[in-house]
C-alpha cells in the first residue's frame, strides 16, 4: 500500500515535525519522525528559540515536569515541493533522569479543531512514554553547546549542590552513557542481522534487502548495542481468531499460535548466544482495535489476549522468558498509567464519525475509548481516502479491492447471514475502508511510540526498512497447503506470504515429517472424501490441531528439504504475481506499510 498517498490528515500525527533527544547543553543526540532530517538541520535555531523564549512548566502527578515553549520559524524543507515555511512551533520536553537527557516532541499547528487540553495530554503522553533514547557513536550536526536548561532545571542543579556536595556524585548523576569501548559493536549488529535473515525474514517478490534494507536493520541493532542493551523489536500480530469457522478450529489460540510462539522465542534465544543482553520482542495486540470490524466481540479479543499470554508463560516460564517475549494491549498504549486516566477528558473523544461500527458487536468501554483515541490522535482523512479510491489511485485501489475481497470472506457465517449477495459486498466494501483507515493510525502511532525499535511485521515488505516482514512458521517444520491429497506439491504464493495462525490451524497427517498450515475447512473436506480419518485434538491446553490417518495408509513420506528452501526473489512468472495480487491481505495488519 502507498501509505505516503493514503497517510493524509489533520490529526496530531500529522501536525508531528518529529521526536528528539538532546542533553542538558543542547547538544543533539537523536531525531526521529518525518520531519526528523528538518530537525537535524534546524536544530542550533531551535535550540536558540528554547533557551530565549518564555516557557510554562507544569507538573505530573509523576514528579515529571513538563516544560512548553513556543516560537515563529522559517523551516527547509529540502526535496519537498514547498522548500521554505513560516510556521509556528510548539516544543515539550520532559528530563528523563534515567538516560539523563531531555525528550522532546516538535509540533506545528494543525487545521483540524483540536482542543488545546487534548493536545497536551497526547504529547505529554508521547514525551514520556516515547521509546526514543540517545543514540550513540551517532552522525548529528554539532551544535553550539549554549546551555539550554531551564530555569526550573537551573533550580534543581543549586539545590543538588546544596545537598549533593560530593563532586564524584555529581558527576555520575550527569554523565551521558557510553558506548562500550570494548565491545566491537559493529561485528555484534552483524552477526544479529544475519540471524534474523536465517531464521525469521520473509522474502518478498520485490525484495530490497540487500540492496538497502540489511544496512538499516544493522544500524537499528546497534543502537542497542551501543548501549549495551537488548534488541528491542515491536511486532503488531495477534489479533484473534477469525470469526469464520470455516478457517479455524475455534476461538482460542490453538498449535498454531504455539508454533508462532516458538519461532520468535527461538530467535530471542540465538541472539542471547551471539549478545549477553539478548533481544526483546513487544507482542502488540491488535485485536480490539478491529473487533468491531470483523464481527467479533470485545470480550472474545480479551480472552485470547489472556489465552495467549498464558500459553506463553506455560511454555516459557523463567524470568528471563518473560522477557524474551512482552505483551502489550491497545489501551495499555495509553493508560499504563494512572494519571493519564486521572487526567482525561472523555469529552475529547464524543465525536461519533471517530469510528464507524458497520457490523454489530459488544463492545466493552475501555476498548472502545481506545479504538476511538487512536483514531482522534492518529487518524487519516476518510475523505481523502473516499477522493483516493473514486480517482482510482493504483496502490490505494489495489488494496481496497483487495481487503473488500478479503472481508467478504472472512465474515461469511453468522455476521453476514440472511444478507443479499449485493449487501454483503457492500458491507465488505464499508468494512474494509474503515479497516484501512484504522490500520494507517495504529501504524502512525506506533511510530511515535516505538520509533527506535525495530518494525517487525507478519507481511510481505520489501524489507528495505522501517518495517520487516517475518515468517512466524520454520520452513523445515511447517508448510502451508490448500488440499491434503495436494500438501507436496509447492504453492507459489505462500512462498512469499503465509498465512496467520489466527485464520488457519494446523493439520498433522500421519507418517509426514512435517506439519501442515491451512483452514480448517482443508482438514474437514480431507475427513469428508472418506480418503482420511480424523479430527480436532485439544492436546490439553498445549494447542488444538488436526489429526488426519490417510485410509491407505503406505511408507512414510519424506519431505525433501531442497523443496522447502527460501524461494528466489528474481524470477516471480505472471500467475505467482496474479496470486500474490489476489490473495496478499490479511485485514488485521495489511494496510500498516
Amino acid at each position: 500500500m502507498a501509505a505516503s498517498t493514503l497517510n493524509y490528515g489533520t490529526s496530531p500525527f500529522h501536525c508531528t515535525l518529529g521526536l528528539f533527544c538532546r542533553s542538558r547543553d543542547g547538544r543533539l543526540l537523536n531525531a526521529e519522525g518525518k520531519g526528523a532530517e528538518v530537525i537535524i538541520r534546524h536544530w542550533p535555531e531551535i535550540l536558540e528559540q528554547l533557551a530565549a523564549c518564555n516557557t510554562t512548566f507544569k507538573p505530573l502527578s509523576s514528579g515529571l515536569m513538563v516544560e512548553t515553549t513556543c516560537f515563529d520559524a522559517v523551516l527547509d524543507h529540502r526535496g519537498s515541493l514547498l522548500e521554505q515555511s513560516h510556521t509556528r512551533l510548539r516544543v515539550r520536553e520532559i528530563y528523563r533522569d534515567t538516560s539523563k537527557c531531555y525528550v522532546g516532541h516538535i509540533s506545528h499547528p494543525s487545521q483540524g479543531t483540536y482542543d488545546d487540553a487534548f493536545l497536551e495530554w497526547f504529547e505529554t503522553l508521547l514525551i514520556s512514554t516515547t521509546t526514543l533514547k540517545p543514540r550513540l557513536n551517532q552522525q548529528l550536526p554539532a551544535s553550539s553547546h549554549r546551555v539550554c536548561d531551564s530555569s526550573a532545571e537551573n533550580f534543581w542543579n543549586w539545590v543538588r549542590t546544596l545537598f549533593i556536595p560530593d563532586s564524584a556524585l555529581r558527576t555520575q548523576l550527569d554523565h551521558e552513557p557510553k558506548a562500550p569501548a570494548s565491545r566491537n559493536c559493529q561485528a555484534i549488529a552483524e552477526k544479529i542481522t544475519a540471524l534474523f535473515e536465517r531464521m525469521l525474514r520473509n522474502a518478498a517478490v520485490a525484495d530490497e534487502w540487500d540492496d538497502s534494507g540489511r544496512n538499516y536493520f544493522s544500524r537499528r541493532v546497534r543502537d542497542f548495542v551501543n548501549r549495551n542493551e537488548p534488541c528491542s523489536m515491536v511486532l503488531p500480530a495477534f489479533p484473534c481468531k477469525s470469526p469464520n469457522h470455516a478457517k479455524v478450529g475455534g476461538s482460542r489460540p490453538d498449535l498454531a499460535e504455539r508454533i508462532a510462539l516458538e519461532t520468535l522465542h527461538a530467535f530471542v534465544e540465538n541472539v542471547e548466544e551471539i549478545y549477553a543482553p539478548g533481544a526483546t520482542i513487544w507482542i502488540i495486540h491488535d485485536g480490539h482495535l478491529l473487533s468491531s470490524c470483523i464481527g467479533v466481540d470485545d470480550d472474545v479479543v480479551s480472552e485470547y489476549e489472556l489465552n495467549l499470554q498464558e500459553m506463553y508463560r506455560s511454555m516459557f516460564g523463567s524470568s528471563t522468558d518473560r522477557q524474551a517475549i512482552r505483551f502489550c494491549g491497545l489501551s495499555d498504549l495509553f493508560f499504563s498509567k494512572p494519571d493519564r486516566i486521572q487526567t482525561f477528558n472523555h469529552s475529547w473523544v464524543s465525536d461519533p464519525e471517530l469510528v464507524h461500527n458497520s457490523i454489530q458487536t459488544k463492545r466493552s468501554e475501555a476498548p472502545e475509548l481506545a479504538r476511538k483515541l487512536v483514531m482522534a490522535s492518529c487518524g487519516i482523512s476518510r475523505s481523502h481516502l473516499r477522493k483516493l479510491i473514486l480517482a482510482q489511485d493504483p496502490a490505494v485501489l489495489k488494496s481496497y479491492r483487495g481487503l473488500s475481497r478479503f472481508m467478504l470472506q472472512d465474515l461469511e457465517g453468522p455476521v453476514l447471514a440472511g444478507q443479499s449477495a449485493s449487501r454483503k459486498k457492500k458491507t465488505a466494501s464499508v468494512v474494509a475502508a474503515e479497516m484501512m483507515a484504522r490500520n494507517q493510525a495504529y501504524s502512525n502511532l506506533l511510530e511515535l511510540l516505538f520509533p527506535n525499535y525495530i518494525r517487525l511485521s507478519i507481511h510481505a515488505h520489501n524489507n528495505r526498512g522501517p518495517k520487516f516482514g517475518i515468517r512466524l512458521f520454520p520452513r523445515d517444520r511447517v508448510r502451508a497447503i490448500d488440499d491434503v491429497d495436494g500438501r507436496h506439491e509447492p504453492v507459489p504464493i505462500y512462498d512469499f506470504q503465509l498465512p496467520t495462525p489466527w485464520h488457519s490451524c494446523i493439520v498433522k497427517v500421519e507418517g509426514d515429517e512435517v506439519a501442515y498450515l491451512a483452514k480448517a475447512s482443508v482438514a474437514r473436506q480431507a475427513i469428508s472424501s472418506a480418503r482420511y480419518t480424523g479430527g480436532w485434538v485439544d492436546d490439553g491446553g498445549k494447542g488444538g490441531y488436526f489429526h488426519l490417518r490417510g485410509v491407505n495408509v503406505g511408507l512414510p513420506i519424506k519431505v525433501d528439504d531442497e523443496k522447502i528452501e527460501a524461494p528466489s526473489v528474481l524470477h516471480v512468472d505472471t500467475e505467482t504475481q496474479s496470486l500474490l495480487t489476489r490473495n496478499n491481505l490479511d485485514p488485521y495488519l495489511e494496510a500498516r506499510r
